[in-house]
């Protein structure tokens, strides 16, 4: 048995706040996570650090800010810092696996 934490890290794009956990929207149900919000840490005060989808993933992954990273923009295929950002910096998850956690992703995160 470990003395270190689980972690499992759900992170949604253009979600807003429609999950009942976090206020709601009279159109949406969200049992299942609502639930697990419930039995969890909740981060229901969160910003993100570009108006847009990859400088905000990039910065929450790499924990940089866009204006270190030089990722601005949703194009990442043809934009040069965002092929050589991977190579110098750890992102989270390689970062928890380092320190022994099985980790595991999936979606459009990466």
């Amino acid at each position: 048995m470990s003395d270190r934490p689980n972690v499992l890290m759900i992170a949604f794009d253009d979600l807003n706040d429609w999950v009942g956990c976090l206020g709601g929207h009279p159109d949406v149900r969200t049992p299942n996570l609502d639930r697990l919000a419930a039995r969890g840490t909740l981060f229901a005060n969160t910003h993100c650090q570009a108006p847009l989808c990859n400088p905000s993933r990039t910065s929450l992954l790499y924990g940089i800010r866009p204006s270190s990273s030089g990722v601005y923009d949703n194009c990442e295929t043809h934009d040069p810092a965002y092929q050589t950002l991977r190579k110098p910096r750890r992102n989270l998850p390689q970062y928890l696996r380092d320190h022994g956690y099985r980790t595991l992703t999936a979606g459009k995160l990466f």
